[in-house]
């Protein structure tokens, strides 16, 4: 199957490089959304791998946005720089408050990221110098020397490249020890912990990390609506972010929440519904989507089509030595 994926590859990637050219403006703006929000929804999966859910994403995206914009407006940064700050704020901020929430456990975690969600973005409104309810001031657009990214095409591959730097570190990351020892703690938290991981110090690092790239969808977003607006950072994005993950596969930490941050966002799109009705509409879709491919559409894939590849020769078998690495792997750092 690794030629199959090769080439599934293969295809993907030039499909991606040559989406202006096959699409109108319109979808093409859809795009600049679905990157956005893959961003987030990796973000979420990245979580999941230490066993903490979390409906804080709005914050820190709102964070990166408005960090962003204040420095681009007040100061005049270039957005590059505007955008690297954000993140270091993001995990700065973070850090402060998950080094008290996460040695509690779970639930106070939750509990805590359900509070920042709803204080920032009162924060981001009631604060004069964050330009109140309606947003913030036109930003300028974001440059390299004497080129702007001043239409959709551009802002397209700039998202492109934001979105692949991400797929690539957390690649990275699930490949390493740190990765290995995530995955320890995702599967239990005593086992673990017996063995000599340091769980709140691993759990701690994933979700910092995910503040950062988190923040960095939120300086993309100002990239493309020139503003930052309260109401774009509210708990029920938070929800959503969480949709794209089950929606796209829980099992699949990479490609399941790319998969899935394209069908919520074509949906309401497509369906072309009235905006007081596009929630109801999405909520049905995923219910849907939900009840009839309850893995997600990768676990779809892997429970169906996967096996019937097998079947057919098309696939071979080989044995799976994930297990054995992660042994070797917890024995290690619990020997460090």
């Amino acid at each position: 199957m690794s030629k199959v994926r090769i080439a599934g590859g293969s295809v993907l990637a030039l499909l991606l490089a040559f989406m202006p050219l096959l699409v109108n403006n319109y979808v093409l703006q859809i795009f600049l959304l679905t990157i956005t929000y893959a961003i987030l929804g990796l973000s979420f999966a990245l979580t999941l791998k230490v066993g903490l859910p979390r409906f804080d994403v709005a914050a820190w995206w709102g964070v990166g946005a408005y960090t962003t914009a204040m420095l681009m407006l007040k100061t005049g940064m270039s957005f590059w720089l505007a955008t690297l700050i954000g993140g270091a704020i993001s995990v700065l901020l973070g850090w402060l408050v998950f080094s008290v929430a996460i040695p509690r456990g779970m639930m106070v975690f939750l509990l805590f990221g359900m509070v920042l969600v709803l204080a920032f973005q009162q924060l981001f409104g009631t604060i004069p110098f964050f330009g109140g309810w309606g947003g913030t001031e036109v930003t300028p657009q974001p440059t390299i020397g004497s080129f702007t990214f001043a239409n959709k095409t551009e802002l397209y591959y700039m998202g492109l490249f934001f979105l692949g730097v991400t797929v690539v570190v957390y690649r990275l990351l699930y490949n390493s020890k740190i990765g290995r020892a995530w995955n320890a703690v995702g599967s239990s938290v005593k086992l673990a912990s017996s063995l000599g991981i340091n769980v709140v110090r691993y759990r701690l690092a994933n979700v910092l990390i995910g503040n950062f790239f988190i923040a960095i969808a939120g300086s993309y977003l100002v990239a493309y609506t020139l503003v930052a607006v309260p109401d774009t950072f509210s708990f029920a994005n938070s929800v959503y972010v969480m949709m794209y993950v089950v929606v796209g596969g829980l099992t699949h930490v990479l490609v399941g929440p790319l998969i899935g941050a394209v069908v919520i966002t074509f949906i309401p799109e497509y369906l072309r519904v009235a905006k007081q009705f596009e929630p109801i509409i999405t909520a049905v879709a995923i219910i849907l989507i939900i009840i009839l491919l309850p893995y997600g559409f990768l676990g779809f894939y892997d429970r169906r089509v996967k096996p019937w590849f097998v079947r057919k020769g098309w696939q071979g078998t080989r044995p799976d030595r994930q297990s054995e690495k992660t042994a070797a792997t917890l024995l290690e750092i619990g020997r460090d």
